[in-house]
């Protein structure tokens, strides 16, 4: 794809060493869009890293709707797109002190925004979860789905209005508290660094949880003596998790982070975390996810896809690469 750059930078302030050195966040024209600009522009000031502010035109070529004798109209539709990535730029870098760059790029608008991320070398995307563009067409519901099953970097998730216009969960500006899913997998505790480093940029508390399935969905179909207790069949599977948790938590208190660790007993994983995460007071989720899609989630189902959809507070995710 072919990109329009426009860089405006002001002097960085707040802590030397980067924690992200590039954050990027799609936008599609809307006030939805913006939702998590907030949230992004603080973490890239006080990194000190650079904030990529892109939006894709997605020509009628790439559209079921589209004909060659729109050509006008895809211009125009260009022309205000790079006027309202110019105006964004201009409101955040007159209130903030970051380094800012926009980015106006054409092409098919997932992979295009994946391969900017891989080109750029970006470490960090920052997205609401749903917008509606210039066409009115909700794209950014897509887009993040897809990034979520593609990208290899971690994305921080938000949610805001729906299209009606009603009002979403207010736009938070710090995190202080991150909630850490685990399964005792490898996949799922590789969640731990990029949580880590986003809490860093605040001097987050961290809690890690591990949910445990209620008896009736752990033991009913087992043939168990029915005349155990509840508190029996989970003692063992309670001591198991409370373990891997507190082994789990040892590198972040070694390196001198607030930690707590909880185990949750629940029928629905998702319910749980989310349940935990409102009860907690935690300000984000930081999931992982095998960026499983398709037929085989439909399935079998995806814990961390129902974590953001379900969440009302920021999601992390990250997808870690073979190997």
């Amino acid at each position: 794809p072919t990109a329009a750059t426009h860089c405006r930078c002001r002097p960085r302030v707040g802590k030397e060493t980067t924690l992200f050195r590039r954050i990027l966040v799609p936008l599609d024209g809307s006030p939805q869009g913006e939702h998590a600009l907030p949230l992004a522009a603080v973490i890239a000031e006080k990194s000190g890293a650079t904030l990529h502010l892109v939006l894709v035109h997605e020509p009628d070529a790439y559209t079921e709707y589209g004909a060659a004798s729109f050509e006008d109209f895809d211009e125009e539709s260009k022309a205000k797109e790079v006027a309202y990535l110019n105006a964004v730029l201009e409101r955040l870098t007159s209130a903030t002190s970051i380094t800012a760059e926009v980015h106006h790029l054409e092409g098919v608008i997932e992979e295009t925004l994946a391969a900017e991320v891989t080109s750029r070398e970006i470490d960090l995307v920052v997205m609401n979860a749903h917008g509606w563009g210039f066409t009115s067409r909700a794209l950014l519901g897509s887009v993040s789905d897809y990034l979520m099953r593609n990208l290899e970097v971690p994305l921080l998730l938000m949610h805001a209005h729906d299209q009606s216009g009603e009002e979403g969960p207010s736009r938070p500006t710090s995190i202080k508290r991150v909630l850490v899913p685990l399964d005792g997998s490898e996949l799922a505790a590789s969640i731990l660094g990029p949580a880590e480093q986003l809490g860093e940029v605040w001097d987050a508390e961290y809690r890690l949880v591990r949910v445990v399935p209620a008896p009736s969905s752990l033991f009913g179909m087992l043939g168990s003596d029915k005349g155990a207790s509840d508190a029996a069949l989970l003692e063992q599977p309670r001591q198991n998790a409370e373990q891997y948790l507190e082994k789990a938590s040892a590198a972040l208190r070694e390196r001198n982070h607030t930690v707590s660790t909880q185990v949750l007993v629940h029928r629905q994983a998702a319910a749980g975390i989310l349940q935990e995460a409102a009860e907690s007071g935690c300000d984000a989720i930081a999931i992982s996810t095998s960026g499983r899609g398709g037929l085989s989630r439909l399935l079998v189902g995806s814990v961390a896809d129902k974590v953001v959809r379900g969440a009302e507070r920021p999601v992390l995710v990250y997808r870690p690469g073979p190997g």
